[in-house]
C-alpha cells in the first residue's frame, strides 16, 4: 500500500499540463507511462529536451 500512494499522487497530472520542476525550470507533461512520466522542458534551445521521472519521485520533483 505504501508504494501505491506516490502513484496515486502522480495520477492528477494530465498530458500537456505545465508544471514547475524542482530545478526551477518550467516543463509540460509529454507522455504518461505506466511507471514513469516524461516531461518536456519549456523555453529550451535544445530540441528534444526531456526528462523522465519515475512516478514515485513526482511529489518531490514536480510542482503543479
Amino acid at each position: 500500500m505504501e508504494h501505491a500512494k506516490p502513484v496515486l499522487d502522480a495520477a492528477h497530472l494530465k498530458q500537456d499540463q505545465h508544471v514547475l520542476m524542482a530545478s526551477g525550470r518550467a516543463a509540460k507533461v509529454h507522455t504518461i507511462k505506466h511507471s514513469t512520466i516524461l516531461f518536456e522542458y519549456l523555453g529550451t534551445l535544445k530540441p528534444d529536451d526531456y526528462i523522465e521521472i519515475p512516478r514515485h519521485k513526482i511529489p518531490e520533483m514536480v510542482r503543479v
